[in-house]
């Protein structure tokens, strides 16, 4: 199976833009021979807090979802991309969704871990679990950006039988030893594979680091192994996955042999 990786620049508050991007996005994905194409964190929306605190409303993101199930039937192709989300509390999530090849929705996923002072400006995290879905012969689930740091939601995902772990980001130029390191060290540590898809930098910046993005959108399987990845500008990122199979002799088998019980008693 192929997947998909866009790193690219989205519009800020320009939805219909950044959706044709999708679109377009999503046929060459299919023209390369993927199965799923996976966009950057808040990519419909552009990844721009502090403007969308003042622009979000419910009306507006309203139309994403169908339009994104739209763009995944149109073009024949499972899609997985990053949005704001309008709660009925009246509250806004950073948020995910998986529409499968006929444009049904297979999964819907709220950020739990929101990044320093700026997401807090226009959304709230969330306290839910997160969902899992069997798709495509796999087992899905996702996490975006700051979530993957943390090693704890990943051992969650993989104790249900996640295989694969879908991670939209929006990642700045400080922070390249997140898909370098992190990234790695969740696919080895769960053996699963982890698809983590960032905004590209933009061109002319020379890759300052306190400037826009980093890119560097990545795709990593068991042992840390690297799949695939980008530099730091645009591009349309294809891996191959592998197949799921058992964990072979000789590897590290860490959701087996870890002991939960006895770390409980350290505290």
């Amino acid at each position: 199976m192929k997947i998909a990786l866009l790193q690219g620049e989205a519009s800020p508050l320009d939805i219909e833009v950044n959706l044709q991007a999708v679109a377009i996005a999503a046929e060459e994905a299919r023209g390369a021979g993927a199965d799923l194409l996976l966009t950057p964190e808040l990519w419909v929306s552009g990844y721009a807090p502090q403007k969308l605190a003042a622009w979000l409303t419910p009306d507006r993101v309203a139309p994403i979802r169908p339009a994104l199930a739209v763009i995944a039937r149109e073009t024949g192709i499972a899609v997985a991309a990053s949005f704001p989300l309008a709660r009925e509390d009246g509250s806004f999530a950073i948020a995910a969704g998986l529409w499968d090849a006929s444009g049904h929705e297979v999964l819907v996923y709220e950020k739990v871990h929101l990044w320093a002072d700026l997401e807090p400006l226009a959304f709230t995290p969330s306290t839910a679990a997160p969902a899992v879905a069997r798709w495509n012969g796999r087992t899905v689930a996702f996490q975006i950006c700051y979530d993957i740091e943390f090693p704890e939601p990943a051992r969650h995902l993989a104790a249900r039988g996640v295989d694969l772990l879908l991670v939209p980001t929006a990642i700045d130029g400080h922070s390249n030893y997140v898909p370098n390191v992190l990234v790695r060290a969740r696919a080895a540590e769960n053996a699963m594979v982890v698809a983590y898809a960032d905004h590209a930098a933009r061109p002319g910046e020379g890759h300052d680091p306190d400037l826009g993005f980093t890119g560097l959108s990545t795709v990593a399987g068991r042992e840390g192994a690297l799949l695939a990845q980008a530099g730091h500008e645009a591009e349309l990122l294809v891996a191959e996955l592998p197949e799921v199979a058992p964990i072979g002799q000789g590897q590290a088998d860490y959701l087996k042999d870890r002991r939960p019980e006895l770390y409980a008693d350290w505290s």
